[in-house]
């Protein structure tokens, strides 16, 4: 069976640039958010660190709410 599936071609100079929140600045650096989950939840015999990779603004280092899903809005909270 010949399956002759093509792929869309995407343009990435077209596509919206993402900047930061705070700042408007274009260039990210990858950073980790470690969360401890407590060995009463894993069953673990010690707590467990767990790495989330996201992104932060070179310039003034803020995280934009988009790549940060542990997030909390404080005013709808």
């Amino acid at each position: 069976m010949d399956l002759d599936i093509t792929k869309p071609k995407i343009d990435l100079r077209e596509q919206p640039t993402i900047t930061c929140e705070k700042c408007n600045g274009m260039f990210f650096k990858e950073v980790v958010i470690i969360k401890r989950v407590s060995k009463l939840l894993t069953g673990s015999p010690k707590d467990t660190d767990v790495p989330f990779p996201t992104y932060m603004c070179e310039k003034c280092g803020h995280v934009n709410t988009d790549f940060n899903p542990f997030y909390i809005d404080k005013e709808n909270d």
